[in-house]
């Protein structure tokens, strides 16, 4: 909660109010003739953008009845004919942390105002950030705890429980982790990086089948290759297609990495077994020495260098 305090002037006699943080940026007083005060100003997001319906509420402390107004479409208020008392105040707006201080007016003065409110945290936002710092550390444990509070706070969010997925499968809970994927993938169905990540947890539980199915509904959302989460899906869908024996398609998708990514040694290596799986040696061996030629001290490079060697015994 932001406070206020009352600083005066000797020099001009002018009182001014000063708000404790970024909330209440300035305020300035204009003397009148009038018997009432007035309060004037603007408000402004955090990127300093005006504010439309923000609420303005002036509670009198002593009779409990509340003046009620609100900014217009260029963040600005205004409010005559206040009775010169001390009231509480409140500026708030649903999304962002509400001011609520103590303000005293006086007679003939206009208070002039310029507020700038911050966006509120979403529920879960602490639990999350715990959960991001714990597994950032490597304590897998407390993240599954922290992200588990977070779910709880923000069912709703797709990202929390990706995150949580991504802890379970640290501490070897699959199955937990693949329910959170599914659950997220539910939420947001034409959100692809929900879908690859999904892929990628079947992957792990060798469910092959929900896993092309992943894959290819993630790439028909992100087909452009130049997308990383897209061409890393298309590589391990490769992959998958040639662990389950399906080499056409597995040698497809091999195929459009490699056309977005030249230099792939990860593709290379894909079609390089897809071509010795179908007996296809020679050609086997040039993609295994593109391999190992342009990727050296990688374990592309290496896995190529064993299939090279049983090859040539072969």
């Amino acid at each position: 909660m932001v406070g206020f305090g009352v600083r005066r002037s000797i020099r001009d006699g002018v009182v001014v109010l000063m708000a404790a943080g970024a909330l209440l940026v300035g305020a300035t007083v204009a003397f009148g003739q009038m018997e009432l005060a007035v309060i004037t100003g603007t408000v402004t997001d955090e990127a300093g953008a005006p504010l439309e319906g923000v609420s303005f509420r002036l509670i009198d402390l002593e009779r409990g009845s509340e003046t009620v107004f609100q900014s217009g479409k260029d963040g600005r208020f205004y409010r005559r004919g206040l009775k010169a008392i001390e009231y509480e105040f409140v500026v708030e707006k649903p999304g962002y942390q509400p001011i609520r201080n103590k303000l005293k007016l006086s007679a003939g003065v206009d208070k002039r105002f310029n507020f700038k409110l911050v966006k509120s945290a979403p529920p879960g936002a602490e639990e999350f950030t715990k959960g991001v710092a714990a597994f950032n550390a490597g304590d897998n444990q407390a993240a599954v705890a922290a992200f588990e509070q977070a779910v709880k706070k923000a069912p709703e969010a797709p990202e929390v429980h990706v995150n949580l997925a991504l802890a379970y499968m640290r501490v070897s809970r699959p199955n937990d982790a693949i329910a959170e994927l599914e659950k997220a993938s539910a939420m947001a169905p034409s959100e692809p990086r929900f879908l690859f990540q999904l892929g990628g947890g079947y992957v792990d539980a060798k469910q092959y089948i929900k896993a092309i199915a992943a894959f290819e509904t993630g790439l028909k959302l992100q087909p452009n290759l130049t997308d990383p989460l897209a061409f890393e899906a298309t590589i391990t869908l490769g992959a998958v297609y040639f662990a389950s024996g399906q080499m056409d398609q597995s040698v497809a998708r091999f195929t459009a990495a490699l056309a977005a990514k030249p230099d792939s040694a990860a593709a290379k290596l894909g079609l390089g077994k897809c071509a010795a799986s179908k007996g296809d040696i020679d050609e086997a061996l040039q993609y295994f020495q593109q391999v190992i030629a342009s990727a050296p001290g990688t374990s592309e490079a290496a896995e190529a260098e064993a299939f090279v060697k049983a090859l040539r015994k072969t």
